[in-house]
């Protein structure tokens, strides 16, 4: 009988389990203050396509600014690729259109101006990749 009250009465002064609450951590983290983001376009130079016309490069550029604890930290990320080229052909024409998305595609992929070089399409691939490291290296500083 004696122990039946004891533990009664521990079950009353005890809460249960799922009563407790979880420290607090959010003291502990740091909470963004302000967060700003701006879409900015950059170009790369018209490159030649030796005879054939010109490649230019235009990317979209995410640029994120978030402020926290007076602290700023500023990313860039470019997503997007557009641009323009010139021809001097119906031939070149179609070998441009062809050749740019594909490249396009693959500089998106790897994030990077190192694509592959597309064959019937040398001069429009390296002209491609010149002006889109271009525009990176601008895009690094806006």
């Amino acid at each position: 009988r004696t122990i039946a009250a004891t533990v009664a009465t521990l079950a009353i002064a005890i809460p249960p389990l799922g009563a407790i609450a979880a420290p607090s951590r959010t003291a502990d983290r740091k909470t963004p203050q302000k967060k700003v983001v701006v879409v900015k376009k950059v170009s790369g130079p018209a490159v030649a396509a030796d005879r054939w016309g010109e490649v230019k490069v235009v990317l979209s550029v995410r640029k994120t600014t978030t402020v926290t604890n007076g602290r700023t930290k500023t990313t860039r990320r470019w997503f997007d690729i557009s641009g323009s080229f010139t021809y001097h052909s119906d031939r070149t024409r179609f070998i441009m259109e062809q050749a740019l998305p594909i490249l396009r595609a693959q500089a998106i992929a790897r994030h990077s101006a190192d694509v592959d070089i597309i064959s019937g399409a040398t001069y429009t691939s390296e002209a491609f990749a010149e002006s889109l490291q271009a525009a990176i290296l601008k895009a690094a500083k806006v």
